[in-house]
């Protein structure tokens, strides 16, 4: 086995441990979790004093810019969030790992699956 032929062997056992490790990919949210604590404006409630009403923990997602969507989660639903929020930052990690491996594959010149025709060419 030639130096070359060994390093596109580990790449590509390594490309497949990094898949095997991700959560399902319907598990997974972009976004980000807000606590909030707010204050009504009475002047005899304790929030006028104390940390607020509250906590209220949102989803918060940036969809473009200048627009957001907040999502209220019970709390309940707060470690399902956290979960989903979790596993969207593994896919995103292991999405950069792969990228690394198959750009180091495609300096070695290995392919690793074989492609028939080039798309978009009509025959």
């Amino acid at each position: 086995m030639t130096k070359r032929s060994a390093q596109a062997k580990k790449l590509l056992e390594q490309r497949q441990i990094l898949a095997a490790e991700l959560p399902p990919f319907a598990e997974i949210v972009r976004g980000s979790l807000v606590t909030r604590y707010r204050r009504c404006g009475k002047a005899t409630c304790h929030c006028r004093r104390g940390p607020g009403h509250g906590p209220a923990h949102y989803l918060v997602v940036t969809l473009k810019a200048g627009k957001t969507e907040q999502i209220l989660l019970s709390e309940e639903m707060l470690p399902v969030a956290r979960q989903f929020l979790n596993n969207y930052k593994r896919w995103w990690t292991a999405l950069e790992k792969v990228s690394a491996v198959n750009r180091r594959l495609l300096r070695l010149r290995v392919a690793s699956r074989k492609i028939d025709a080039e798309p978009g060419r009509r025959g």
